[in-house]
């Protein structure tokens, strides 16, 4: 005859409960923690298959073939698309490498170009709100790449002024630009050169006002047409 414990823990373990089962909610945490896991790892897969989708498209569109050969003018525009995300990656250089990136970038070369001056002045320099300019220097500050001085006059007014090691990234960055130039163009005539820059000056002049004009004449694009009753 089992005893009375005996028969408690039959009932129990019938019942899915007791020492010899597994407690429901115990199994549903760790259902849900398998679920969690896998879904992360099909979040991780995808990411890592997107990038190197994109990575392949990228390398697609380098190497691709040119899709007017015979239109000069969507020939040259073509090329440039291609060659937009490479020279991206060259303006990435000093995030790289120094931990800069290119709005940061932008106030250092500034510095580096006028001396110390007013936040004031950098931020219209610049062409930036008094608030980005704010924060761009307190992030460079904290890296220690500029430094604030108040200014003997105006308590209100803040001077920044660009730290030696600061000065030293941008001329080991300037010197690898220079020689990328000169890798890249140098064998070229001068004349070309110049015919090439005055090109690059008639797109940067023309740009804004013919996206703008084209951005217009295209209007609103029509979405996929579907069906209203299904």
């Amino acid at each position: 005859m089992r005893s009375p414990d005996n028969m408690t823990d039959s009932v129990y373990r019938r019942g899915g409960h007791g020492p010899g089962a597994e407690d429901p909610g115990t199994a549903d945490l760790q259902a849900a923690d398998l679920e969690a896991a896998d879904l992360e790892a099909a979040d991780l897969e995808a990411a890592d298959l997107e990038a190197a989708d994109l990575e392949a498209a990228r390398g697609a569109a380098a190497r691709g073939a040119d899709p007017a050969p015979d239109d000069l003018a969507v020939s040259v525009v073509g090329r440039l698309f291609r060659l937009a995300p490479r020279l991206m990656d060259l303006q990435d250089l000093g995030a790289r490498q120094y931990g800069l990136g290119f709005a940061r970038g932008r106030v250092l070369w500034a510095l580096h170009a006028s001396g110390p001056v007013l936040m004031r002045a950098l931020g219209q320099a610049l062409g930036i709100s008094p608030r980005t300019v704010t924060g761009l220097v307190d992030a460079l500050e904290a890296d220690g790449w500029v430094t604030r001085s108040p200014h003997p006059v105006d308590r209100r007014a803040t001077i920044i002024s660009i730290t030696p090691a600061a000065d030293a990234a941008l001329a080991r960055l300037r010197e690898h630009y220079e020689g990328l130039a000169h890798d890249l163009l140098g064998d070229l005539s001068h004349d070309d050169l110049a015919r090439c820059r005055a090109v690059i000056t008639t797109l940067e002049e023309r740009l804004d006002e013919v996206v703008s004009k084209r951005v217009a004449a295209l209007g609103p694009v029509p979405g996929p047409v579907t069906d209203a009753t299904a």
